[in-house]
């Protein structure tokens, strides 16, 4: 990575932190679009800068105007991406909308990662052979409502992230589509139960499991990472659990669906058609 340029979501805490700390240890140019880069985490890649370059860039992945700001300022100090690693996520208890009038589980883990994503297309092109992570969970048994994509008529935050995840697989078919012929990939990446701050505020049997039997954010950084520096890497787009790639079942293998979602996607988050 010594001297490629990797973008990062959510990554002042977690996986991401851990992810892009180790990127800028070994020479990566590392964007960490962060909601607030006075938070914690953001001072902790700040002391990094003495080891390599890294950037904060604000980004609320709830308001698609701000991710609009983020892509713009990255697109405006690199004129390639080597790495794009969709990061960042929220597990609401309860159902909330976004100030763009979308349910807010779907658009911050999923459309403001399919509009980064599109919207930095062109420097992913550019940097041939570039790689895009889509930070997902196991989702054979999960299926879209397409006819409530919001969750208006009901809601659960396990079954909302579950769907924001199943988007992002179904996406990452249609990715990889675009960016044929750049030599680039798309990975979805689920890196087991990892314990971090996502979980707090979830339910307290979830938590205590997380905690006795989850990996550290280190270690789950570490398998991403021997992903990425491997020399015969996997057909794009991939599902890895952990660092073994597995097969996909169920609607995340349905060709119409990533399609139907894809158009519904551009429509919502305001893309070109």
């Amino acid at each position: 990575m010594r001297g490629k340029v990797a973008v990062i979501t959510g990554g002042t805490s977690g996986i991401g932190l851990a992810t892009a700390s180790a990127l800028v240890r070994q020479g990566a140019r590392v964007a960490v679009l962060c909601r607030r880069t006075s938070s914690e985490g953001a001072r902790k890649l700040a002391a990094l800068k003495a080891l390599g370059e890294i950037d904060l860039v604000e980004c609320d992945l709830g308001r698609l105007a701000s991710v609009r700001a983020a892509a713009r300022q990255v697109a405006d100090r690199h004129r390639a991406v080597h790495l794009l690693v969709n990061n960042a996520g929220v597990f609401l208890r309860e159902r909330a909308e976004s100030a763009d009038g979308l349910e807010m589980t779907f658009q911050v883990n999923y459309l403001s990662h399919f509009l980064l994503s599109n919207l930095l297309l062109d420097r992913l092109e550019a940097a041939r052979g570039a790689r895009v992570v889509n930070m997902v969970a196991p989702v054979d048994s999960i299926r879209l409502d397409f006819d409530d994509l919001m969750s208006k008529r009901s809601y659960s935050f396990l079954s909302a992230s579950a769907r924001s995840k199943l988007a992002l697989v179904l996406a990452a078919r249609r990715l990889s589509e675009r960016l044929s012929g750049t030599e680039a990939q798309v990975l979805c990446y689920y890196p087991g139960l990892v314990r971090s701050g996502l979980f707090e505020g979830t339910s307290r049997v979830l938590k205590t499991l997380i905690d006795v039997v989850g990996a550290t954010p280190a270690q789950a950084a570490a398998n991403l990472l021997a992903i990425l520096a491997d020399s015969a890497p996997a057909e794009s787009p991939a599902f890895f659990e952990r660092t073994k790639v597995r097969p996909l079942k169920g609607m995340a293998t349905d060709g119409a669906a990533a399609a139907r979602l894809w158009d519904m996607s551009t429509r919502l988050v305001g893309l070109p058609c």
